[in-house]
Order: C-alpha cells, then sequence, then structure tokens
C-alpha cells in the first residue's frame, strides 16, 4: 500500500474530500476523481467482499433460529409422546384394577353361591380342614401343661430381663439428699397362669422380688414380667418365645420402674387383665 499526500494543483494547499469530490482549503479549487477500469474493478470486489460476508452472517443467525426452532420441536414432541405414555400407562393400571376386582368379586360370590347350594365347600369348612388339629384348640392351655422345664425357663428369662434392663442406679431424694439405689438382687416370688384373659388369650405371669442397696439402706420392690398368647404343640407340651414383657407402669410404680407394695403388683400385673387366675407350684 502506498501513501499519497495530496496537494492542490493550483497553489500547493491541502485537499479535502467532502463526499465524492475534493475541494483545496487554500484556494477553493474543486476536483473530481476519475476511475480507471482497475479501481472499479477493486471496488466491485471490496464490495462483494462485504455482500459476502453479510449474507455468511445472515445464514448464520438463520441456522442458530433453525436449530432452536428444531430443539424447541423436539422437546414438544418428547412432551406429548411422554404424555401418551402415561396415558396409556394409566389406563393399563385401570383396566387391571377392575379384571382385578372383576376376579376377586365373581369368584367368591360364585364360590359363596355354591355352598349354598351345597355343591362345594364353604370358605370356613375349606380353612379349618386345612389347619393341623392342634392349632383348632391351641389357646386352651391348663395348668397341668405347664411342666417345670417351661416355667423355669419363664423364671429364668424374666430374671435376665429385669437385671439387665436396671444396670442403671435409680435415683431417689431421700432425707433431703438424692441417693443412688442399686439392684443388688432379683429373686423369684411367685407365678400364675390366666386364661380367658382379656388380652392374649391366656398368659403366664412370674413376679419377682428385687432388693436394692445404697448409702441410706436397703429398699424391697417387686416386679413381674409375662408370656402371652401361649400354645400348645403337636405333642401336647406349651409353645413359647420365651421373650418376656413388662405392662406399662401406673403412678404407684417406684420410678415408673417397679412397685413397693406386692398387691399393686399383684393387682396390675395380674388381675388386670380379667380371666380366672391360677397360681402356679412355687419353683423354689
Amino acid at each position: 500500500m502506498e501513501l499519497v499526500n495530496l496537494k492542490c494543483p493550483s497553489c500547493g494547499g491541502d485537499i479535502e474530500k467532502d463526499g465524492e469530490n475534493y475541494f483545496c482549503k487554500s484556494c477553493g479549487a474543486a476536483f473530481a476523481v476519475k476511475y480507471d477500469e482497475a479501481d472499479v474493478e477493486h471496488e466491485k470486489l471490496q464490495n462483494w467482499d462485504e455482500i459476502t460476508r453479510a449474507e455468511h452472517e445472515h445464514e448464520k443467525e438463520m441456522e442458530e433460529i433453525r436449530f432452536k426452532q428444531n430443539e424447541k420441536s423436539k422437546r414438544a414432541a418428547e412432551r406429548r409422546e411422554s404424555t401418551r405414555r402415561a396415558g396409556r400407562a394409566f389406563m393399563s393400571k385401570i383396566y387391571g384394577l377392575i379384571f382385578v376386582i372383576l376376579f376377586f368379586s365373581i369368584g367368591p360370590i360364585s364360590w359363596w353361591f355354591l355352598a349354598k347350594q351345597g355343591m362345594m365347600p364353604s370358605f370356613k369348612e375349606v380353612w379349618e380342614q386345612s389347619q393341623p388339629s392342634y392349632q383348632k384348640e391351641n389357646y386352651d392351655i391348663s395348668i397341668d401343661d405347664l411342666t417345670d422345664d417351661v416355667i423355669d425357663n419363664m423364671i429364668d428369662a424374666g430374671k435376665d430381663k429385669i437385671t439387665n434392663s436396671r444396670k442403671t442406679p435409680q435415683t431417689d431424694y431421700t432425707d433431703g439428699e438424692w441417693v443412688e439405689y442399686h439392684l443388688n438382687n432379683t429373686e423369684y416370688d411367685s407365678a400364675y397362669l390366666i386364661t380367658n384373659a382379656s388380652e392374649g388369650e391366656n398368659r403366664v405371669v412370674v413376679i419377682y422380688k428385687l432388693e436394692y442397696t445404697s448409702d441410706a439402706g436397703d429398699k424391697i420392690t417387686y416386679d413381674a414380667t409375662y408370656y402371652d398368647y401361649l400354645k400348645l404343640s403337636e405333642n401336647g407340651t406349651v409353645v413359647s418365645n420365651y421373650v418376656p414383657k413388662n405392662i406399662t407402669r401406673s403412678d404407684s410404680a417406684w420410678h415408673r420402674d417397679s412397685y413397693e407394695n406386692r398387691e399393686q403388683c399383684y393387682r396390675e400385673n395380674v388381675l388386670a387383665f380379667g380371666g380366672n387366675v391360677t397360681e402356679i407350684e412355687n419353683k423354689d
């Protein structure tokens, strides 16, 4: 590229461009530029490059617009397809539910009708026939069914439960100061069989005597554990999981833990469930 210093041919002053014409700043002479063929082609090439660049930019913008439109259409199509799939799945569940309702309603109704006509056994008869004979009266337990081994196991399991649950000392306010009571000994007191109770069909209740020691003196309390839903096995022996339970303590309990009054312990653990109470022979 060549730099040209434009001077007025008349006075040598500086020339200034104004639009397509040139003027001398000193004498005011006006000049016009005459392009030859090469200049015109050069100008055309410059204009063509500019046009090409503009068209390229426009095409790029159109491509972006088309891409966004395609993405938008694609997402809309996916949403429509997802909605259709959800609708088909929902209708499938409805049809399945209707089928299940019809199946489980028509079947039992038909069975009941046929049983009424004496053409097939009733539900109750089928259930009773499917149960082992010993289970039909598995809750009918008497004092004679409770062997020494069963009672000994109940006593030992309850004693372990009470001892393990009272490893933490009981704190009591005695004679103006806080005193810690430590469980020193858990001793079997008595056991009872309750039949036809309001809860658990039947149960065995075991009462224990608890001896606590402290710096302020000793304390005697009473607690109980029970075993419910006892059953008879095929050979007639009592079945138990030997997992002893405690009742919810009343306000009469010492620290809601045990009873200082044995009769209160007996009332809340034995008599509170009704039924027939039979004392089990002392196991000491």
